[in-house]
């Protein structure tokens, strides 16, 4: 499993479930330069301290280290890749990456 919270996992264990209650789902990618980003930390930190968290330099640039960029068959999103080994199904991929699921 990725342990990254932006990793391609996460988000097609997000189009199944997404797809199991019924809804349909769109893969949106804008990518952001790193200034930008870091532009935007500090306004929401600013804005809104009570609805995000500290971010430090460290934690911007492990993230942006560990980005899986979606790629043109995930962004039609008509091809959803079954889980990594070894959960059976994107359910038990959800309920081990995300407790409060299972």
């Amino acid at each position: 499993m990725s342990d990254t919270p932006e990793g391609r996992d996460e988000r097609s264990a997000i189009r199944w479930l997404a797809a199991g209650a019924g809804a349909s789902c769109r893969l949106l990618y804008l990518p952001v330069d790193v200034h930008t980003q870091r532009a935007r930390i500090a306004q929401r930190w600013a804005a809104t301290p009570d609805e995000t968290f500290p971010m430090t330099e460290a934690d911007i640039l492990d993230g942006r280290a560990h980005f899986e960029e979606p790629d043109p068959a995930e962004l039609a999103g008509h091809h959803l890749d079954p889980p990594p080994t070894p959960w059976p199904d994107w359910h038990a991929w959800a309920a081990a990456r995300w407790p409060s699921f299972a």
